[in-house]
């Protein structure tokens, strides 16, 4: 995600005029107003609501609806930034993801929030860590390995946890993960609000989640809704070499910053 490139909302199709209407403080609405979101995504729309009202929610829409805007602003909303302990936590399965949804609470928070990112990749980072964590930190955002180790170690302490978010959880509930996400349900207080966000909704998915959620809001979007700010063609080409000239003769013309060509096999 380039932050300097971030997707506008003005030409969402969605009922909701604005951010106005869900119950948002003023605070966030000038944030969103100053990095051009105008209205909401149909995803935004319906779970923010439900979302600010404290339920556990389970949001399933595909990659680009809007996801990470709702729990970000979730995250921002839900705290005491009085209090300098961690009071959302947010998991995702990568260090790029991590960073995108770090990336994205900065847009939106005022400067009294501070938001940390604890990601595995070397033995040095885990002091670093430490040391940060001595200090005001109200969000927390890291992939399973490091946030288990912290807590292990006593660096990390979740008791006053308000909201604990899992992004991309379908990929979250593959065997790799599932022994250190329980770790991490099972050191979280009782009392907490859990916001699980997900492109799909495989049964492993449903089976964890219905033993730690209670009194879930599902948010579904279409399945073939169109993602935020993409323009879809079709170029139908003759054949092969027909369809290479086509190909070359777009990236020589259109201007974009980056690309990518999706192929059937490796020979292509």
């Amino acid at each position: 995600m380039d932050m300097g490139k971030v997707v506008r909302t003005i030409d969402v199709e969605t009922n909701v005029p604005d951010f106005s209407s869900l119950m948002l403080n003023r605070t966030s609405l000038n944030a969103l107003a100053k990095a051009g979101f105008i209205k909401p995504s149909p995803v935004q729309a319906q779970a923010i609501p439900f979302g600010m009202l404290g339920l556990d929610l389970l949001v399933q829409a595909k990659s680009g609806t809007g996801k990470t805007m709702v729990f970000s602003l979730l995250a921002v909303e839900n705290l005491n930034a009085q209090f300098g302990r961690p009071q959302v936590l947010i998991v995702a399965p990568t260090r790029e993801i991590a960073s995108q949804i770090v990336s994205y609470i900065r847009m939106l928070a005022p400067a009294v929030i501070h938001v940390g990112m604890f990601v595995g990749g070397n033995e040095k980072g885990v002091a670093e860590d430490i040391e940060k964590l001595r200090k005001s930190i109200h969000i927390v955002v890291g992939t399973t390995g490091r946030l288990c180790h912290l807590v292990r170690i006593n660096a990390l302490r979740l008791s006053h946890v308000r909201l604990f978010v899992l992004d991309e959880a379908d990929k979250l509930m593959e065997d790799n993960f599932q022994k250190e996400i329980n770790y991490l349900f099972s050191t979280l207080p009782p009392e907490k609000q859990i916001a699980v966000f997900s492109a799909t909704y495989p049964y492993r998915l449903d089976t964890t989640l219905t033993h730690y959620m209670r009194d879930v809001q599902l948010v579904r979007v279409d399945k073939d809704a169109q993602l935020l700010g993409v323009k879809q063609y079709v170029i139908v080409a003759r054949n092969g070499t027909r369809k290479m000239n086509v190909l070359l003769r777009l990236l020589l013309h259109l201007r974009y910053g980056q690309c990518i060509v999706f192929v059937n096999d490796h020979k292509n």
